[in-house]
């Protein structure tokens, strides 16, 4: 009987930076490291961030705005 690989745990998370609404989905695996898998800001395509991992939300949360202001640059 094969195991069943388990689902990621999703959490969206809205955000304003440098101006622009945003809203990411932050996703991990119980006891495992957060990770963006997607974020969708107002009036341009859906940003992919899923080759870097964080050890906590926050610090998850904290990479999702700062790659939304790193778009006014």
């Amino acid at each position: 009987m094969e195991q069943e690989e388990p689902e990621p745990i999703e959490e969206y998370v809205p955000g304003v930076a440098s101006g622009r609404h945003y809203m990411a989905r932050l996703c991990h695996f119980p006891d495992g490291p957060w990770y963006i898998d997607v974020i969708h800001v107002e009036s341009l395509p859906p940003l992919h961030d899923s080759d870097r991992t964080w050890p906590t939300r926050d610090e998850a949360v904290q990479a999702a705005d700062k790659l939304v202001a790193d778009l006014g640059h």
